[in-house]
């Protein structure tokens, strides 16, 4: 593996485990306010990790048809994003059905399952198959996270020192990035750039599971399992699916340059 993606993987699961120290030690359960030391600092280890992510992803020569090719790992990932979404669709429109912008959501959650389940299946193929016929499904199953983006500016405006709300945003530009261009090296493989390919995931993987993943166990460790059966919950699991799928891509691309 290439050295510089060694390096930001590491510094990626270190921000984990300092974001999980955080959550538990120096920031409020209930406000989401840090409590113990500056916010800046927060801030500060998300742009260490995440700059060396894209700079590791922009510096190497990854190439982006190795993703053509069957992947075990990658499509299990795959298919439980897309149990994930499909399951928080399913549960937003039980729960919050009256609510349009909330139907719209859950219609590109279903969207976003749908393309994940093709991705995952043609991971599992022995003879590989793009995901679906068209680029569409991937179009719109990556527009929940342009979705989001935009209903977090429309929610209750947050403080900058609530950090997670803040954070989010850049969580969900991450992702959309990553999935654009991982479209683009599947559907388009001509038009693709293997480094912006590498760098969206690296920084998915940095940012929508390291970083997620400490608030999806104090979730569970403080309301019990039946938080699976919440939309929010769900959706933040299949962030951390999208940040694994990140991780695991960019290693693939990176195998095969070594290799040449």
């Amino acid at each position: 593996m290439n050295f510089f993606i060694m390096v930001s993987l590491f510094l990626s699961a270190a921000l984990g485990v300092f974001r999980g120290i955080d959550l538990a030690l120096l920031t409020d359960a209930e406000t989401g306010l840090c409590i113990v030391g500056p916010v800046w600092l927060r801030y500060g280890a998300l742009a260490v990790a995440v700059g060396a992510a894209v700079a590791a992803g922009r510096c190497c020569k990854p190439q982006a048809g190795a993703l053509r090719g069957r992947c075990t790992p990658s499509g299990v990932v795959a298919l439980a994003a897309a149990v994930c979404y499909g399951e928080a669709a399913v549960l937003r429109i039980l729960w919050m059905g009256s609510s349009v912008a909330m139907l719209i959501r859950a219609a590109l959650e279903a969207l976003c399952a749908f393309w994940m389940i093709g991705l995952g299946l043609s991971w599992l193929r022995k003879d590989w198959k793009t995901p679906t016929r068209s680029l569409t499904p991937a179009v719109l199953g990556s527009a929940v996270f342009y979705w989001c983006v935009l209903a977090r500016f429309m929610e209750n405006s947050s403080s900058w020192h609530r950090v997670a709300p803040t954070a989010m945003v850049w969580q969900l530009l991450a992702g959309l990035m990553f999935l654009s261009a991982l479209a683009r090296a599947l559907y388009l493989p001509g038009t693709s750039d293997g480094r912006t390919l590498c760098a969206g995931g690296l920084a998915a993987f940095a940012l929508c599971l390291c970083w997620e993943l400490p608030t999806v166990l104090q979730t569970l460790v403080q309301e019990g399992g039946g938080a699976l059966l919440t939309p929010t919950l769900l959706f933040r699991l299949g962030l951390c699916c999208v940040g694994a799928l990140g991780a695991l891509s960019a290693v693939r691309c990176t195998r095969t340059e070594q290799g040449a």
